[in-house]
């Protein structure tokens, strides 16, 4: 990596701005990373996906009101609250606190979050990410039958935020969950972006796809309210879309299987053979086919996204004297991670090269991907770290002895796995001191960054951000700021 990355660094212009070697005041510096773990703390307060929906619906006893279409609830008529994902325990507290004991359902929430306690009739099934489990299973087959069940007085709140892929599943017939689990984490390895990963979901599962909105066909309105964790805000990839019309076909799933395996094959992995075989005996039947077009008794809303972030950001830094205009607000960063982290550095370097005596930041979201197989220490089941503690890492030889403090954070505090036992990573705050202080704390970054274990680096060097809670999901965010020093 370290030769990719100097490669790519050569290709751009000349640093103009100031550096730390020429400086005193590096505890300015360090003031701007704290300045950052402040910045984080406030934005995922401002993204709570319970103030959002609550700002999004309205209803005064008889008329609901929600993404500029309104709905008479009639007397008989119920309140149904389906869905999954991070968020989506925060959502349906919302939800119940609009219709209270009218609300019924089911909303699947993270295994680790234990068995909530009910939101009145508003009950909460434990479920796993980023794999499926028997809980997911078992809330899937739940939400199908309860949405099978609505009548046409009915009103249907579905509740989708990121993990939802994961959190709410029931393979197709003759596919084990095991077969299930196994290409989706070769998937989640081998640096696939979400849309092909979720294209191969889609076209295994009974859920995904539109499938759910199928289901719910009698109901008089089907309000789908989502936390985006995509880029672009992709409505049929925001959990893989399971009340949205999908535009993948089983080609397309059949292309990134092909595609997958021949990256797995070198390292003597293999794809569940239902799976191939599932998918091969389908991809010319169009009847078996995801759902094509949304109905017309869906509508489907983004609450809040990435977007939201990084103009919430933004703001932030502007009132504190940063220069981000939009052109240094890059969206949707998508692709492999090295070249989402040169495109950082180089928008900055650009925005430093005009005016070197202000201070200025580049704001990104996204997700972009890692792929292991391009890094020859990583070794499965022992290296530990997820996209964003990987793009500090890179950073970090980028930025060295510069003015520049960075953070680098998934927005689920939830940034890859850890290892056992050990706490959750959120992501990583580092600057252009950082490098020189792990030296002397005798830890070499690039062979952590080698063998995919940024989570061990950022450990050591006291880089590592944790927080204790998590409410939303909406994608990886970096925030590079220059701070002169003159």
């Amino acid at each position: 990596f370290l030769q990719r990355l100097g490669e790519r660094k050569k290709q751009c212009p000349p640093w103009q701005g100031n550096t730390l070697a020429r400086s005193t005041k590096s505890q300015l510096l360090k003031d701007w990373v704290a300045k950052l773990d402040g910045l984080f703390d406030y934005l995922l307060s401002e993204l709570d996906p319970y103030q959002r929906v609550l700002k999004a619906i309205s209803f005064d006893g008889n008329i609901i009101s929600c993404s500029g279409r309104e709905v008479t609830l009639s007397r008989q008529g119920k309140v149904i609250v389906v869905g999954g994902g991070k968020a989506s325990h925060q959502m349906a507290k919302a939800v119940y606190e609009i219709f209270g004991e009218r609300a019924h359902g089911l909303v699947a929430s993270h295994k680790d979050l234990g068995q909530l306690p009910p939101l009145g009739n508003i009950r909460f099934q434990p479920a796993g990410h980023p794999n499926p489990d028997q809980g997911s299973v078992k809330g899937a087959e739940e939400i199908i039958q309860m949405l099978q069940e609505v009548g046409p007085d009915d009103v249907v709140f579905s509740l989708i935020s990121g993990g939802g892929s994961a959190m709410i599943e029931l393979p197709v017939q003759g596919l084990t969950l095991e077969d299930y689990i196994m290409v989706n984490e070769h998937l989640n390895r081998a640096g696939f972006d979400i849309g092909e990963w979720n294209g191969v979901r889609k076209h295994l599962s009974q859920v995904k796809g539109g499938q759910l909105a199928k289901r719910a066909s009698r109901a008089k309105q089907v309000f789908n309210l989502m936390v985006s964790d995509v880029t672009g805000d992709r409505l049929d990839v925001i959990a893989s879309g399971p009340f949205v019309a999908d535009s993948s076909t089983f080609e397309d799933a059949h292309r990134t299987l092909t595609s997958l395996q021949q990256k797995i094959a070198p390292l003597g992995q293999h794809i569940p053979p239902p799976v191939k075989d599932y998918i091969e005996a389908n991809r010319r039947i169009t009847e078996r086919e995801t759902l094509k077009a949304t109905p017309q008794n869906v509508v489907n809303l983004i609450v809040v996204s990435n977007n939201t972030a990084i103009d919430l950001a933004a703001e932030r830094l502007e009132s504190q004297g940063v220069h981000v205009p939009e052109d240094q607000r890059i969206r949707n960063i998508i692709g492999d991670i090295e070249d989402a982290t040169i495109d950082i550095y180089s928008r900055l370097l650009t925005a430093v090269n005009s005016a070197p005596e202000k201070p200025t930041a580049v704001i990104a979201g996204g997700e972009a991907t890692v792929d292991v197989t391009r890094y020859p220490d990583f070794k499965d089941g022992q290296s530990y770290g997820g996209r964003m503690q990987m793009m500090a890492g890179l950073m970090l030889y980028l930025i060295e002895d510069l003015p520049i403090a960075g953070l680098f954070a998934a927005t689920d505090c939830r940034d890859g796995k850890p290892p056992a036992g050990m706490p959750e990573s959120a992501g990583a705050l580092v600057s252009g001191e950082t490098l020189l202080e792990s030296r002397t704390q005798k830890v070499d970054p690039a062979v952590y960054i080698n063998a995919c274990n940024t989570y061990a680096m950022h450990e050591k060097t006291g880089t590592q951000i944790n927080k204790a809670t998590f409410v939303t999901n909406v994608m990886d965010l970096a925030v590079v700021v220059y701070v002169p020093m003159d």
